[in-house]
């Protein structure tokens, strides 16, 4: 299986192949389906359960696959590192790209069922891959801020960084935001078992600028 999490339609496709020779790389880098696979509709959930890095994983990721395959056979892989061993238990939403960190199977199964349906929990959600850290704290604040849980409903527009700080233009539903986000500091949520911390974002402003408006065609 591929996916490709940053085009303006994130796609999922699958095939049989013999080995990664058979796979055209070079199409999928460049975001084409490559002709050896098929589009499918349904999506992918990955759980990491590689304890070489941080027993964690494999410790809490593992019960909380093994449970989430039992609602969604044949939908759900046992992954090596997919990043942020001190978030285990760590879900990813594919195609999209969806990141959800420290879940317990009842949350597991709550964001994914909320995925199935075209939404994101807000609730122990990390990010979305493809678009660096700070956006992805903007795009937060404002779903956060507004409510919307659609997962396209939000994106950055635009940005801009001055040493620490970020500034984004993020799109809502309705309206577009200026947020400024900085760096923060906060301990590891796994316990003694891991010494880390972990860097993440604080809200420094967050203002309404105005509707979005959208053209339409004339009627002829």
């Amino acid at each position: 299986m591929v996916a490709d999490s940053t085009a303006a339609q994130p796609w999922l496709a699958e095939s049989v192949i013999a080995g990664p020779d058979d796979l055209d790389m070079d199409a999928l880098v460049a975001g084409v389906v490559p002709e050896s696979c098929i589009l499918v509709s349904e999506p992918v959930f990955l759980v990491c359960t590689h304890a070489k890095r941080n027993a964690c994983c494999a410790r809490i990721g593992l019960p909380l696959a093994r449970a989430l395959a039992e609602m969604l056979p044949d939908r759900v892989w046992e992954t090596s590192h997919v990043g942020g061993d001190r978030y285990a238990a760590n879900l990813v939403c594919l195609p999209h790209g969806l990141y959800y960190g420290s879940m317990s199977q009842a949350a597991a199964i709550a964001a994914a069922d909320a995925y199935r349906s075209g939404e994101v929990i807000l609730d122990r959600f990390r990010g979305r891959a493809g678009i660096p850290e700070p956006l992805q704290a903007a795009e937060h604040f404002v779903r956060s801020h507004t409510g919307e849980l659609s997962v396209g409903g939000v994106a950055v527009e635009s940005s801009r960084s001055d040493g620490d700080t970020t500034e984004a233009f993020v799109r809502g539903s309705d309206a577009r935001f200026r947020v400024v986000v900085e760096p923060m500091t906060l301990t590891t949520p796994c316990g003694t078992a891991c010494a880390d911390t972990i860097t993440t974002y604080r809200l420094v402003t967050l203002d309404r600028l105005a509707p979005v408006r959208y053209a339409t065609s004339a009627l002829t």
